[in-house]
């Protein structure tokens, strides 16, 4: 994955920090701002925050991961 990737499928995080997709859930807080503003908001240490975004047209809407985040728990 990229680092200008932003956001993430929960499956695609967890491989990307080699974590189980429970410790991504449990690490999980909702950001409820802008997408577009989320770098702008810090994050609590250890979490990773997701958002509820439709990706494309024909997509349904789902969790999606910000991968700056991720990139914190491995250093």
């Amino acid at each position: 994955m990229s680092k200008k990737t932003l956001w993430a499928s929960l499956s695609g995080a967890a491989e990307l920090v080699d974590v189980s997709v429970d410790t991504v859930l449990r690490r999980a807080v909702e950001f409820l701002g802008d997408p577009d503003q989320i770098h702008l908001h810090t994050c609590p240490a250890g979490m990773v925050r997701f958002k509820k975004l439709k990706l494309g047209k024909d997509t349904r809407q789902e969790r999606r991961y910000y991968v700056p985040d991720l990139f914190l728990w491995l250093n």
